[in-house]
């Protein structure tokens, strides 16, 4: 057998794995190309019109979007664009339906069921925005109480010359129930919002497109 030269050890082939190369090639390559990326988020679920939002606090469905002529006590006849949606309160007390978020202001934690509609598209602007209601037996009140679902409409004014859209799309946020903060322990239900928006924006939990069709009162 001949002998090695001296000084000199004879190499013992190394094998890599395949799979191991393969990763190793792509991580080369991705950092090569600038490092790696994280995945886009997805985007909120889109729902139909009638499926249940969980929205942690409510349980919500949005029935409908109807254009329609009402006529007040006085025989003034006005125009809306209703919005019209069950809601079940799943807390243990009663909740407040509130009013639309202004956007003039920063978006709060503490905050009723109306700013958990978080957008709607087309905007339909209106000087003191919509009004937002139960109604019940004919009945107007702002009260969701524990336990009972709930007819909720949401009334934009409209010009009665106006066009109305053919539909609209909401977003719509959801309620998680948490302490207020290290100091406060004490845990209630609030408005979930990103995490690093600056400023604060409320979590998207579904979006949902309603067809607008016209409805005699």
């Amino acid at each position: 057998m001949t002998s090695s030269p001296r000084g000199a050890r004879r190499r013992r082939p190394v094998l890599v794995p395949v799979a191991l190369a393969v990763v190793a090639l792509g991580v080369g390559a991705t950092a090569a190309l600038g490092g790696l990326e994280e995945a886009p988020e997805e985007p909120p679920p889109k729902v139909q019109a009638g499926e249940v939002i969980d929205q942690g606090e409510f349980h919500t469905q949005f029935l409908k979007a109807v254009d329609t002529v009402e006529r007040s006590e006085f025989g003034k006849t006005k125009r809306y664009l209703n919005l019209v949606l069950k809601v079940t309160n799943m807390g243990d007390t009663t909740a407040g339906i509130g009013v639309l978020h202004d956007p003039g202001r920063r978006w709060s934690p503490d905050a009723s069921f109306a700013n958990s509609l978080v957008s709607m598209t087309p905007e339909i602007k209106q000087e003191y925005g919509p009004d937002i209601h139960v109604l019940s037996h004919g009945v107007k009140s702002q009260q969701l109480h524990p336990g009972i679902t709930t007819t909720v409409v949401v009334q934009y004014e409209l010009d009665p010359s106006a066009k109305a859209p053919e539909s609209v799309t909401l977003a719509v946020g959801r309620f998680v129930y948490q302490t207020q903060g290290l100091r406060n322990q004490y845990r209630t239900w609030q408005l979930e919002l990103e995490e690093d928006a600056e400023p604060a924006v409320p979590v998207v939990a579904a979006r949902i497109t309603l067809p607008v069709r016209q409805e005699e009162a």
